[in-house]
């Protein structure tokens, strides 16, 4: 049955990650968080937690979505908090693999869901993410079910548009570039189906969207005198990709310090940054264009650019590589199925779309992952059992 697979699947994704949390992972203190990310988030939950708001870096208040900052707040103020958190995430990212089974069950059938998910159960950049206090965790989670509820495309209740629409919510909350996800997704509905109720199911989505978003702008007008729909983060993510000098690596570190914007009030410090990322592209759009493939390697790279341990990368190497062959040759299975395998490519398509823009980072792809492990799987079992699900009825 679907959901005795759906757990045994999830179980053991739930072990492998608390394997390294609690074996492996570093020590669980504010101190020694190895990224100035998690630092900064563990910081808008303590001040949660205090009773402040949503205080960040510079005092500002709308620089991250805040979902995961309210969901880190719960673990706050307590001697294991860290621990605890990573703790929750191995749960909460243990559902990612039971998720993709369940996806890849509907699209490919049950040999393919067991493979697809055990890939997710046990990918090292999945298992280890559950470690960081960075939204990604959850992030592919909640993008994973989101790809689950619009499947099939074709029928559904309004109840399946309901849970597209609370999915896609939480998936912004958590991640203002979870906005790009939902967009392409809607459209790719909108121009498959190309019919009424698929147009208003994603009209009815997206405005459910826009209204979601409102108690978020009013707070930030209230906050930082200028609405905001999303966060004050786009102007200065932008300028890290594009400044002069750029290499297509984060440096944030740098660029925030900037002497031009501290003493600037929040709203002007982020068009402070949107205004000259546009200017650099428009002073010399060749180099930006130059700077896509550095992105896209750091992204996209079988080998993480950010270790320097040669264990790690060689685990990464030896996972990833034939990982990206058989998600090819599980494309090349699905070619007579262009609509399942398009959708399958869809977050892959987001994350390269995001990232030939904005810096590229082994993180960014994580949200891909699960949709091309369902390729990875059907690739599996076509060159090793020659089974193939070309001739399957499309959705």
């Amino acid at each position: 049955p679907r959901i005795t697979a759906f757990v045994a699947v999830t179980l053991i994704a739930l072990a492998a990650r608390l394997a390294y949390v609690l074996l492996i992972a570093g020590p669980a203190l504010p101190a020694d968080l190895p990224y100035d990310d998690e630092h900064w988030y563990w910081k808008l939950a303590e001040s949660l937690h205090d009773g402040h708001g949503l205080v960040g870096e510079f005092g500002h208040r709308a620089e991250r979505m805040p979902l995961y900052p309210a969901f880190l707040a719960i673990f706050a103020g307590q001697d294991t908090g860290i621990r605890d958190v990573r703790i929750a995430q191995c749960f909460l990212g243990a559902l990612a693999a039971g998720l993709t089974y369940l996806l890849a069950h509907r699209i490919a059938g049950c040999t393919a869901g067991w493979l697809a998910g055990l890939i997710v159960a046990l990918d090292p950049a999945l298992v280890g993410s559950a470690s960081l206090l960075l939204s990604e965790t959850l992030f592919v989670t909640a993008l994973t079910a989101l790809w689950l509820a619009a499947w099939p495309l074709e029928g559904g209740t309004v109840w399946r548009w309901v849970a597209v629409a609370a999915l896609a919510i939480v998936c912004i909350y958590l991640r203002e570039a979870s906005l790009a996800f939902v967009i392409i997704l809607l459209a790719y509905i909108i121009i498959v189906r190309r019919d009424r109720r698929a147009l208003a199911g994603c009209v009815s989505v997206a405005l459910a969207i826009v209204l979601s978003l409102v108690p978020w702008a009013i707070r930030n007008r209230e906050m930082i005198g200028q609405w905001r729909w999303l966060t004050t983060r786009g102007g200065i993510s932008l300028y890290d990709g594009v400044r002069p000098g750029a290499t297509g690596a984060g440096d944030l570190a740098s660029v925030k310090s900037a002497p031009q914007v501290a003493h600037l009030s929040e709203a002007a410090w982020d068009n402070w940054f949107r205004e000259h990322a546009w200017q650099a592209i428009r002073n010399d759009p060749l180099r930006v264009l130059g700077l896509v493939p550095s992105k896209l390697a750091r992204t996209w790279s079988p080998i993480p650019h950010a270790f320097e341990s040669r264990a790690i990368r060689l685990v990464f190497a030896v996972w990833y590589i034939p990982f990206y062959v058989f998600a090819f040759l599980g494309g090349w299975a699905m070619r007579k199925r262009p609509v399942a395998l398009l959708y399958l490519l869809l977050p892959a398509i987001a994350v390269t779309l995001l990232h030939s823009v904005y810096v590229g980072s082994l993180r960014y792809r994580l949200g891909a992952l699960p949709t091309l492990a369902i390729l990875a799987a059907v690739g599996l079992l076509f060159v090793f059992t020659r089974r193939r699900v070309a001739t399957a009825p499309e959705s």
